[in-house]
């Protein structure tokens, strides 16, 4: 989960560079701001967040959250009448790699 400062020309570019960097690296948008990727262990974890200090721009605000799988399959969507259509979060639909 990110918050990033789009006042300034360079501050919206650092936000662009920053979203571009998460998508390729495997991060998906949940909602606007808010990311998720599937980390196989610590080690990975810990590379990650490595990387995302590296790359978080110098006004930005980076949260990262930890959960299971089971936990992330349990997230359940509740969607208004005209909104998006809700996708299953089960675990028939994990890839597993």
């Amino acid at each position: 989960m990110f918050d990033l400062p789009v006042n300034t020309s360079k501050q919206r570019r650092d936000y662009t560079r920053f979203r571009k960097f998460l998508i390729k690296n495997g991060y998906a948008m949940m909602q606007y701001s808010v990311y998720s990727k599937i980390i196989l262990n610590h080690s990975v974890l810990n590379f990650q967040k490595d990387l995302l200090k590296q790359n978080v721009p110098p006004k930005g605000y980076v949260e990262t959250l930890v959960i299971t799988e089971k936990q992330y399959t349990n997230i359940e969507m509740i969607v208004g009448e005209g909104s998006r259509s809700p996708q299953m979060n089960k675990v028939e639909r994990l890839i597993e790699l």
